[in-house]
C-alpha cells in the first residue's frame, strides 16, 4: 500500500512544478524585450501512477516537469529567411543606386548642359572672329573643361566601384564570422543536450546568427536527430556547405589579376569556396550564376553588372556601375568622333591641312582631354576648309562644327539626348530596386509578425499563467498543510 507521507510527496510534486512554471513564466517576462528571444514553455505530466494492489486499481503519484521547451515554427523562420535575402539585394542595389543618380543627376543640371553649352557659344563667337586667338583659347578652354567634367563622372563611378567592393570584402568576413560563430554556438549546443538540459537559450541566439546571414545570402538549414541524441547540423547557401556541424568553411577573398570590363577598378575581389595559392586554382562562389539573392548579391550586381555586354570577360545581366562607364565613355568617343572627323577636313592659320589632328584624345583608360598641341598653340585649330588669304581665315568649318550639337551622333540621337536617356534609365533602375524593396520589407515585417505571434512574448498571457501557477502553488501549500496538521494528529495525538 501507499506510505503514510504518500500525500506530502503528491504536494511537494505539484509545489517544485508550480515553482518551475512560475520562474518559466518570469524568464519569458524578463526577456520580452530581448531581440531573438523565444517564448519558453514548461511541459509537465503526471508521474507513473503506483499500484497499491487494491480494487480501485492504481493511485498517482503527483506531477512532473518533463521539458522546458521554446515556442518556433521553422516554417516562419524561412520565410522570413527567404524573403529577408530578397529585401537585401534591393536594399543594396537602390543604396548604390541612389549614390550612382548622384553623379548623372548633375548633368541634367548645372554640369554637362551649362558646360556643353558654353562650348557651342564659343563656337558663335569663332564664327564671327575665326582668326581671333583668345576666342580659339576660350573655346578649347571650355573644351577640356567639358572633357573634365565627363572624366570627374567616370571617375565617381569607377571610386563608387571601389566602395562597393568594400562591401563585398565587408560582407565576406560577415558570413565567415557569422558561420564560425554558428559552428561554436552548435558544438555547446551538443554538449549540453547531450547531458540531458536543454540549450534554449544557445539556439534563440543561433537562429539570431542565422537571421543576420540570411540579409547576405539565402540559408538553408539543415537539423536531424541522431542515436543518442545528438543532432546533424548543417548550414547550406546554393550549392555550398558552409557550417557541418562544428567546422564552418570560410569563403576566401582573390584580388583579380584581370579585370572584368575594360574600366573596371584595380583590386576588385572575387569570392572562392575552395582556393589554392600555389596554382591559382579553385572553386568559385558566385551568388550570380547560383541566381541566389541576398545583400552580396546586390552588391556584386552593382559592380560587376554589364549588361551581358560582349566586350566583358564575364557577362553580367544587370546594370551595374561597368554598364554606365561603358555609355560614359561611349559618349565621349562620339563627342571626339564628331567634332575630329570635322576637323579632318580643316585648314589652320598656318595653311596647313589638318587632317588626322585631332581636337579630342581618348587614352586607354577611357579619359578623354583637347590635345595638348592646340591648347599651346590655338593658331593650329582650323576654323575653315577654304585656302587662308592675308592672314585671315574664313569660319565655313565652324558651322560644321556647330551642326554637331543637332546631329544625331550617339544611338540615333543628340549628345544631350543620350545623356539625359543614361539618367532616365538609372532612375528608371533605381526606382524598380526602391519598389522592389518596400514590397520585400513589407513581407519580411509581416513574416515577422506571424513569427512573433508564435515565439513573442506575450504580456497578458504571462500575468495568466503567473496566476495560474500562484494558485498552484497556494493550494500544494494548503496540500501540505492539511496533511501536516493529519500525520500531527496520527503521531502526536493517537495511542494510549
Amino acid at each position: 500500500m501507499a506510505s503514510t507521507f504518500f500525500g506530502l510527496d503528491i504536494g511537494k510534486t505539484g509545489l517544485y512544478a508550480a515553482n518551475v512554471g512560475m520562474n518559466t513564466s518570469l524568464q519569458n517576462i524578463s526577456n520580452q524585450n530581448t531581440k531573438g528571444y523565444s517564448r519558453q514553455v514548461a511541459s509537465q505530466q503526471a508521474r507513473s501512477a503506483l499500484n497499491v494492489y487494491r480494487k480501485f486499481g492504481m493511485v498517482g503519484t503527483g506531477v512532473e516537469v518533463t521539458s522546458i521547451d521554446r515556442v518556433r515554427d521553422i516554417y516562419y523562420d524561412n520565410k522570413y529567411r527567404s524573403n529577408n535575402a530578397k529585401l537585401g539585394e534591393q536594399n543594396s542595389k537602390y543604396t548604390y543606386g541612389i549614390q550612382m543618380e548622384d553623379s548623372f543627376n548633375e548633368i541634367a543640371t548645372e554640369g554637362f548642359t551649362t558646360l556643353y553649352q558654353d562650348m557651342f557659344s564659343t563656337l558663335q563667337e569663332l564664327n564671327g572672329a575665326p582668326e581671333d586667338i583668345a576666342t580659339r583659347t576660350e573655346f578649347l578652354n571650355y573644351s577640356q573643361s567639358l572633357c573634365d567634367y565627363m572624366n570627374h563622372v567616370q571617375d565617381n563611378l569607377i571610386s563608387l566601384q571601389k566602395e562597393v567592393n568594400l562591401d563585398v570584402v565587408n560582407s565576406v568576413e560577415r558570413m565567415n564570422t557569422y558561420t564560425e560563430q554558428i559552428a561554436s554556438l552548435t558544438k555547446q549546443i551538443n554538449i549540453v543536450e547531450l547531458a540531458g538540459g536543454t540549450a534554449n537559450e544557445l539556439r534563440d541566439q543561433r537562429d539570431n546568427l542565422l537571421d543576420d546571414l540570411s540579409d547576405i545570402a539565402p540559408v538553408k538549414v539543415t537539423e536531424t536527430k541522431q542515436e543518442g541524441g545528438k543532432t546533424e547540423y548543417a548550414v547550406r547557401v546554393g550549392d555550398f556547405t558552409l557550417v557541418h556541424n562544428y567546422e564552418n568553411h570560410p569563403l576566401t577573398l582573390v584580388s583579380r589579376e584581370n579585370p572584368n570590363n575594360p574600366y573596371d577598378a584595380d583590386g576588385l575581389y572575387d569570392i572562392y569556396y575552395y582556393y589554392d595559392e600555389t596554382d591559382g586554382s579553385g572553386t568559385i562562389f558566385d551568388p550570380q550564376s547560383m541566381n541566389l539573392k541576398g545583400s552580396l548579391r546586390g552588391l556584386l550586381d552593382v559592380r560587376d553588372g554589364n549588361n551581358e555586354d560582349t566586350s566583358s570577360t564575364e557577362p553580367v545581366d544587370y546594370k551595374g556601375i561597368p554598364y554606365y562607364v561603358n555609355k560614359v565613355v561611349k559618349f565621349k568617343e562620339a563627342i571626339a568622333d564628331a567634332f575630329n572627323t570635322v576637323h579632318d577636313n580643316g585648314i589652320n592659320l598656318y595653311g596647313n591641312s589638318t587632317s588626322g589632328v585631332k581636337i579630342f584624345e581618348i587614352d586607354s583608360a577611357g579619359n578623354i582631354s583637347v590635345n595638348e598641341d592646340l591648347l599651346k598653340d590655338p593658331s593650329l585649330l582650323a576654323t575653315t576648309k577654304s585656302p587662308i588669304q592675308n592672314g585671315i581665315a574664313n569660319a565655313n568649318l565652324v558651322a560644321d562644327f556647330l551642326q554637331i550639337q543637332d546631329t544625331d551622333i550617339i544611338n540615333n540621337g543628340t549628345a544631350s539626348e543620350y545623356l539625359e536617356g543614361i539618367v532616365t534609365e538609372m532612375g528608371v533602375s533605381t526606382q524598380k530596386a526602391k519598389l522592389f524593396m518596400n514590397n520585400f520589407e513589407n513581407i519580411v515585417k509581416t513574416a515577422d509578425s506571424q513569427r512573433q505571434s508564435v515565439s513573442g512574448v506575450d504580456e497578458d498571457e504571462e500575468t495568466m499563467n503567473l496566476q495560474k501557477y500562484r494558485d498552484a502553488y497556494n493550494l500544494c501549500s494548503h496540500v501540505i498543510s492539511v496533511m501536516a496538521q493529519c500525520y500531527n494528529k496520527l503521531i502526536n495525538e493517537t495511542g494510549v
